[in-house]
């Protein structure tokens, strides 16, 4: 593999592309191969950190894996039969990722070290100004966002954090050679990252303070290692590893629901089993869930509740009331640490809206989306002509790379009409994106699951849910193939506009 190089923002003011694309993530790699699939090679991905990857390269903590199985966290296009386990780790996920980057061609096309900071919607000229953080400003016909989900770090809001003297780490901006043995630490929070990284500290740090605001399922893992034998075998027969995905896809597509109810007590039963490797009574009992399964995101580990038999490791679940220079303090005991860990994510329900975006009008993305998120299938949002946004609002669901397969295929349709008819701007009706997203709060209300008030992590501020799509990878392609032309107005270049799309190609 080629070893990719930074290069520094090298944009010039008002420098044009056909398409300006932000990051290069899972989604905007997979949006630039499709693009020079089909022959479309007037784009630039902008990419603010220094390699391709995304959350896969930008997120390192230790443990760090994929919930969803290998052979199904992949692209359909680019299948890789031999993957070392059935749900991979980081390291083998990014390599994955860099990997179809080379393969594609796709390298040219990204500029590291560009953070996309404001992009203003130009409506005399009917193109975006996208301006990056180092004062570099971009124009282009069309804007798509591949900065998904994971984007803001979500920082907690407790008295005295500022005043902390010892090593303050967030899992989402885990530091390079980060040494944690023989110390004493704390990790403020239970969720996903806590999950996968807890297990892995334990044994190397002198106390380990676990504080806990509500349980979560955490259901076993069947994290297989393939042994070598069988990974020669995968690269002698590939349709082997196609199976393996197509038989995760039947199990995926039921599951991501939680509507199928002799699966969800099978989970619910083993999730009880899972947490039965508690030893002591009272520690178990504060792992036990109080929430319906699915009310919160599923959190899959063989190894995270057996981790609270060791003797250097305290589940703490009252409050904590405030940190010191070198304590945290909750329930009216205060714990000497070295280091805190904030296992807190990040701010998911923003999306976009995490940079300054301007529509028509002058109409802020903010405050457009001021009761929260919310677009026509995801992917483009009312006010905001030929703004497409990948892993958007309400797509989360199934295996993301699948989804933004789809995303992107229903883009390549936008476009393609767009350039065979004249087209200079879309914009999704208003009364359209209205109605759809009625239907879908109406949809992930029928999920029983998501009825109960569970993790801030799917809602905004009003409790609406604005990550979830609430139905599964099937019923999305379904939607996304429709014809729905008619849903957009659209505008139609000048005839001399039009002449000279024809001639550019």
């Amino acid at each position: 593999m080629k070893q990719q190089q930074q290069r520094k923002d090298q944009a010039q003011p008002g420098e044009r592309f056909r398409i300006v694309i932000a990051g290069a993530g899972p989604g905007g790699i997979c949006t630039a191969i499709k693009l020079k699939q089909a022959g479309i090679e007037d784009f630039v991905i902008l990419e603010r950190s220094g390699a391709a990857g995304g959350t896969w390269h930008n997120n390192r903590y230790p443990g760090l894996a994929c919930d969803v199985p290998s052979h199904l966290y992949s692209f359909s296009f680019e299948p890789k039969p031999d993957w070392s386990r059935a749900f991979a780790t980081q390291p083998e996920i990014k390599e994955y990722m860099l990997h179809c980057v080379e393969k594609y061609g796709v390298a040219p096309h990204i500029r590291y070290g560009s953070a996309v900071t404001q992009a203003q919607w130009d409506e005399p000229r009917s193109q975006w100004r996208i301006t990056t953080a180092a004062g570099a400003t971009l124009v282009a016909d069309c804007f798509i966002s591949a900065l998904g989900m994971f984007n803001e770090i979500q920082w907690p809001d407790i008295a005295g954090l500022k005043d902390f003297k010892g090593e303050l780490i967030h899992t989402a901006a885990w530091p390079e050679g980060a040494d944690l043995r023989g110390k004493r630490v704390a990790v403020i929070g239970s969720a996903a990252s806590a999950t996968q990284m807890i297990p892995e500290i334990a044994p190397e740090v002198k106390q380990l303070y676990v504080y806990q605001r509500t349980a979560n399922w955490v259901l076993p893992k069947d994290d297989k290692t393939y042994t070598a034998q069988e990974l020669e075998q995968m690269r002698r027969q590939p349709e082997l590893g196609l199976e393996i995905r197509k038989m995760y896809w039947g199990v995926f597509e039921q599951l991501v629901t939680f509507s199928e109810p002799v699966m969800m007590e099978d989970l619910r039963r083993r999730g009880l089993e899972n947490l039965n490797t508690v030893q002591d009574p009272e520690t178990r009992r504060k792992l036990y869930p109080q929430l319906p399964l699915g009310a919160q995101r599923p959190l899959f580990s063989n190894e995270f509740y057996p981790t609270f038999n060791r003797p250097n490791v305290e589940l703490i679940t009252d409050a904590i009331d405030s940190i010191g220079a070198h304590c945290v303090r909750s329930g009216g005991a205060e714990r000497e640490v070295d280091t805190v860990i904030l296992a807190t994510g990040y701010a998911a329900n923003k999306y976009l809206s995490v940079i300054d975006v301007t529509g028509r009008g002058g109409v802020r993305l903010k405050d457009a989306w001021s009761d929260g998120p919310q677009a026509y299938l995801g992917m483009t949002t009312t006010g905001f002509p030929n703004l497409f946004m990948l892993y958007g609002p309400n797509t989360n669901n199934g295996s993301i790379l699948y989804m933004l397969e789809l995303q992107v295929d229903y883009i390549l349709r936008k476009l393609r009409h767009m350039r065979q008819n004249g087209i200079d701007w879309i914009d999704v009706r208003p009364e359209v994106q209205a109605e759809y997203n009625r239907k879908v709060q109406e949809e992930i209300y029928a999920v029983e699951a998501w009825r109960t008030l569970g993790s801030k992590y799917y809602r905004t501020g009003s409790g609406r849910i604005v990550t979830q799509w609430p139905h599964n990878m099937a019923v999305f392609e379904e939607r996304t193939k429709a014809p729905d032309n008619a849903n957009f107005e659209m505008h139609k270049a000048s005839r001399s506009m039009a002449e000279e799309q024809v001639a550019a190609g």
